[in-house]
């Protein structure tokens, strides 16, 4: 009976990564909790597992408005993460990215490009071998650079740049294979 029990529980709280493949789908504009409207918000996201605590990562974010105000804007990261803690199905990260943006305004000439990286925490909750919710709030320095082709004004470009906090509230349902 105790040997039952120990296999039945064992069973329970394995959540080992045996699935070296993670997709993830932001689904905090569906649940809608906390999170703020901002910008260059990653909507799939993808973790490659390399061993048993390291993992490559990436997202992506596409964004197409056909109006006559209408804009372009694609925003890819790339990444790295390692687990530090695993408690039963819990388990917690923490990484950097490295990401880069453009936007274009069909409405002008407008362009902007943007740069940056940043550090994050990550606490994921297994569901089940295959299906996880997620979080990771970060910071992120960005340099941003502004363009206007549709001008002479020898002043049509500036750069700034900006710290963000990100992704505060976000939920990340994703898939393990």
């Amino acid at each position: 009976m105790l040997a039952i029990n120990y296999e039945a529980s064992a069973q329970q709280a394995d959540t080992s990564f045996s699935n070296r493949h993670q997709l993830g789908y932001n689904a905090t504009e569906t649940i809608r909790l906390f999170q703020r409207e901002s910008e260059h918000v990653y909507k799939l996201y993808y973790r490659y597992q390399l061993n048993s605590s390291s993992f490559l990562r990436s997202g992506l974010n596409y964004s197409l408005d056909t109006s006559g105000q209408g804009s372009l804007d694609i925003d890819i990261k790339i990444g790295f993460d390692r687990v530090f803690k695993t408690s039963g199905k819990w388990r917690f990260y923490a990484g950097g990215d490295f990401m880069g943006g453009f936007e274009k305004f069909s409405s002008s000439s407008r362009k902007n490009y943007i740069a940056g990286a940043g550090p994050f925490f990550g606490v994921i909750f297994f569901l089940n071998e295959h299906f996880s919710l997620s979080t990771e709030p970060g910071l992120f320095f960005k340099v941003k650079y502004y363009k206007n082709t549709n001008t002479f004004n020898p002043e049509n470009s500036e750069t700034w740049v900006e710290m963000d906090m990100v992704n505060v509230g976000q939920i990340i349902m994703s898939v393990h294979f």
